[in-house]
């Protein structure tokens, strides 16, 4: 796993990790935090850095058969990138843009095909901007929403590939509206002499009816996407989960499209209509963490719809009311944004994630699939041309084709028999320690497919751990000292079971200290 970054220095880094399966298990490593020194961070030098690091670790490349990067053009260039540079030296390497990043992309990039979706997250990034840029804003932001009972947040700025940037700062939006709504009215009008134009346009934004109902709509649908996002950050991710979670969030975001969601519907209870005004009503409960959360959870993992109307809310309980404009003019807003915004994230979902054709074959070695293929009576002839072109593939790694093509026979009546219920990296555990010596290429060839990185989250996690050692108070560290006190952080003993009274003595005998003189 390669990914580049820039640390509080201003030192450009390139951070590889390693990937591995030994003895049963899936296990990622810190190769090297390296630091690039040169005047440009090119595909050509990303790759000698890359060779020169597996040579001085006494690596074979080999024995490489994968790598993951975030989809940066230096990285995944067809003629000239990283990893067609690296084929050069391994032609068998497999490429995989991590998915992570892809589903951060298909989230920015669905509401950026929508004008009015883009006209909200420029808003939304406006707001921040406004707030952060002034103390005395900020402080009577602050003391609104103390004034109306309602959780003293900052607004989030959003960020094209930060992953789930978006939904942060429209959960703080929605929990602070009535406040937001408040203050920006109050800067825009507080002095006629001297009106704040950019508070002025704001309001005008907020206030309207089609903000706050994207802004519901929003809430019931980012989380999927955070949730999906979450899963392809963890530790335990291989390829055999990627296509499921993704066709499942995909399926699961139609319901919106045929039901309203929690929030939507909520909305159609705020809303008031008294006269010639609109009001949004809401009990202050609302802006509660626990409150949203709850209803996040019943979206995310227990939708079914609600077709039965909600119970209004006790007349007793305290209300947030917001003025809405162009009410009438904005009312089926949702009508047509819904269904344009599911299916595009639906479709940048289904071709980003469309899996090479090497990928796609693995799906044969999964033991949910083979199950399903003896329940069909389909088991004798499934997969077999498959494998056997994988095995071709990762022929270089001492598989042999054909005897793992009959290996391959033995392994579904196996899975069938013994391991139906399976999981992709338990079915290799299994493989790795009892069964390596009666289908030795079957155990090489579910190696090969394991070790696959379809996520770099662990160098963002890297990179992370990289700038809490090398703080702005601390730029100097030099890059031997960087890269250990990193593996300490990240693989080093708990504090709990470290030998100190061990540590201190070999520390005292490395040389001559004067402390101690």
């Amino acid at each position: 796993m390669l990914d580049e970054n820039t640390d509080r220095g201003n030192r450009k880094r390139l951070l590889v990790y390693a990937q591995y399966f030994i003895s049963g298990s899936l296990n990622t490593k810190l190769l090297e935090n390296i630091e690039i020194i040169t005047a440009k961070a090119d595909a050509e030098t990303i790759t000698n850095l890359v060779l020169s690091e597996l040579r001085c670790k006494g690596l074979d490349i080999k024995k490489l058969v994968g790598i993951g990067t975030d989809g940066a053009s230096v990285m995944t260039g067809r003629k000239n990138g990283v990893v067609q540079r690296l084929r050069e030296q391994v032609p068998y390497l497999v490429g995989i843009h991590c998915a992570a990043h892809r589903c951060a992309l298909a989230a920015s990039q669905a509401a950026k095909r929508i004008p009015l979706l883009r006209q909200y997250s420029d808003t939304v990034s406006n707001i921040f901007f406004y707030f952060s840029g002034s103390a005395l804003r900020s402080n009577k932001l602050r003391e609104i929403q103390l004034l109306l009972n309602l959780p003293t947040l900052k607004y989030a700025q959003v960020h094209s590939v930060r992953r789930l940037s978006l939904q942060q700062a429209v959960e703080v939006l929605y929990r602070t509206y009535p406040a937001l709504v408040m203050a920006l009215e109050h800067e825009a009008n507080t002095n006629p002499t001297r009106c704040d134009p950019v508070a002025k346009g704001l309001y005008f934004e907020v206030s309207q009816f089609r903000f706050i109902a994207m802004t519901h709509m929003l809430m019931d649908i980012l989380p999927f996407l955070g949730k999906l996002s979450k899963v392809f950050q963890s530790e335990d991710l291989d390829f055999s989960k990627v296509k499921p979670i993704v066709e499942s969030t995909c399926e699961a975001l139609q319901d919106f499209v045929e039901v309203e969601g929690l929030y939507v519907d909520k909305l159609t209870t705020f809303v008031i209509q008294e006269e010639d005004k609109v009001w949004y009503r809401r009990p202050e409960a609302e802006s509660q963490r626990g409150v949203v959360q709850e209803a996040i959870d019943i979206n995310v993992d227990g939708f079914k719809g609600f077709p039965v109307e909600m119970a209004t809310e006790d007349s007793n309980e305290s209300t947030c009311d917001v003025e809405l404009k162009y009410y009438s003019q904005q009312r089926d807003v949702l009508g047509k944004i819904i269904p344009e915004y599911v299916g595009n994230i639906q479709n940048i979902l289904e071709e980003r994630f469309k899996e090479s054709e090497l990928l796609s074959k693995m799906q044969v070695l999964q033991p949910n699939h083979i199950v399903l293929a003896h329940n069909s009576g389909d088991i004798a002839r499934y997969g077999n041309q498959n494998v056997y072109i994988l095995a071709e593939h990762f022929e270089a790694q001492d598989i042999n084709k054909e005897e793992a093509s009959i290996e391959y026979k033995q392994y579904k009546r196996l899975v069938v028999g013994t391991f139906p219920s399976a999981s992709f990296r338990e079915i290799c555990h299994h493989m790795d320690m009892t069964y390596s010596e009666v289908m030795p290429n079957m155990a090489k060839l579910l190696k090969c497919c394991i070790v696959l990185p379809v996520s770099s989250a662990q160098c963002e996690r890297g990179f992370s751990t990289q700038n809490r050692i090398k703080s702005r108070l601390r730029t100097t560290l030099n890059n031997a000292s960087i890269n250990d006190l990193m593996r300490i952080s990240e693989d080093g003993s708990h504090t709990d079971s470290f030998d100190f009274k061990m540590a201190l003595k070999m520390w005292k005998e490395e040389k001559n200290r004067k402390i101690f003189a």
